[in-house]
């Protein structure tokens, strides 16, 4: 029993990203593969700070007035642990083990059910601060020597998991602590696996929002965002068709005012709004609430996505064809891509 419920468990986190292997780089250099769902990374992310390449294409990096978009990071918390509160007793307690740094809010809670067993719930406004905070416990634990399955390892007197995930607008690092004695681990072995199960979660996130819910691929792509700052998770690099990519992801409600400041610096640069001919606007993912395409010396097209949570802005410019093409590749009717 104990190895079926283990194997559910190595399922569910590989199906929700968060024991995913990839290789994630610091934005700037060239990376192929998309983010997990979760910050799993072996290198800490961090923002681009610099901004668009000015012999193309100047524009001050845009962010929301609230990263946020008014939403409470100690109800991510309440809403994460429901599932778990409804199997176990959970008392607020203090850390007894080293504990994720940066956090916007976290809380400790002692199991119950399960003595000297805890469990943290860690929350960060985006992938970064989140892949960093995972760099520095991965450090404090030195869970390279100690690793026995991903993210789960073992003290001399405790099982610990980590599992990274992304929930309802932040990103989380969730650590589990149980305490074992030398003939029962597999007891302890068997209940770490229970708890984890209970707070395992698969759905949207800004890196699907970047991938599997994209209507193109991005060639020689980059984390991070010479057009955009304060996101979740932002991406830039080329489409297939030679246009220049930048795309970020935000919390519900953000979206509206970056697409609308975007909007405004390439109104002030002299481009000239041009029609586009009938495009698709939904798909089964969610819908483009906004688009815009422009031209000057270069072809622009921008456009604000709703997906599932969360808003996607998007800016595509360079050649005029190319970037013309890119759009239709991506929304026209009979687009293979759509």
């Amino acid at each position: 029993m104990r190895k079926i419920v283990g194997i559910l468990v190595v399922f569910m986190v590989l199906a929700s990203g968060c024991l995913g292997n990839y290789r994630v780089k610091t934005p700037g250099t060239s990376q192929t593969e998309s983010p997990t769902t979760t910050p799993s990374s072996t290198t800490p992310v961090s923002p681009r700070e610099e901004s668009l390449d000015s012999s193309l294409l100047t524009i001050e990096r845009i962010a929301p007035s609230d990263p946020l978009c008014g939403v409470d990071p100690g109800e991510a918390i309440s809403q994460f642990i429901e599932a778990l509160r409804d199997d176990y007793s959970l008392k607020p307690t203090e850390p007894d083990f080293s504990a994720p740094e940066g956090s916007l809010a976290s809380e400790v809670f002692e199991i119950s059910e399960v003595s000297g067993a805890h469990v943290g719930v860690f929350v960060y406004q985006d992938y970064y601060s989140a892949s960093r905070a995972l760099e520095e416990l991965k450090e404090k634990f030195d869970i390279k020597a100690n690793t026995t399955n991903g993210f789960q390892w073992k003290e001399k007197d405790a099982l610990y998991s980590l599992i990274p995930t992304y929930f309802r607008g932040f990103y989380l690092l969730v650590l589990f602590k149980v305490p074992y004695s030398q003939d029962r681990i597999d007891e302890a072995e068997y209940t770490l696996n229970q708890l984890m199960f209970h707070t395992l979660w698969v759905g949207p996130s800004p890196g699907k929002m970047l991938g599997l819910f994209m209507h193109t691929r991005i060639l020689n792509q980059t984390w991070g965002s010479s057009a955009f700052s304060d996101d979740m998770l932002s991406v830039s690099g080329v489409t297939p068709e030679g246009a220049r990519i930048e795309a970020a992801v935000y919390r519900a409600g953000c979206g509206w005012e970056v697409y609308d400041k975007l909007k405004e610096k390439i109104e002030e640069l002299g481009f000239e709004e041009k029609a586009l001919p009938q495009l698709k606007s939904h798909d089964p993912a969610g819908e483009v609430a906004q688009r815009a395409y422009f031209e000057k010396d270069l072809g622009v097209y921008i456009e604000l996505y709703w997906g599932p949570g969360m808003d996607r802005v998007m800016l595509l410019y360079g050649n005029k064809s190319a970037v013309k093409t890119a759009v239709l590749n991506m929304w026209l009717e009979n687009s293979s891509t759509s």
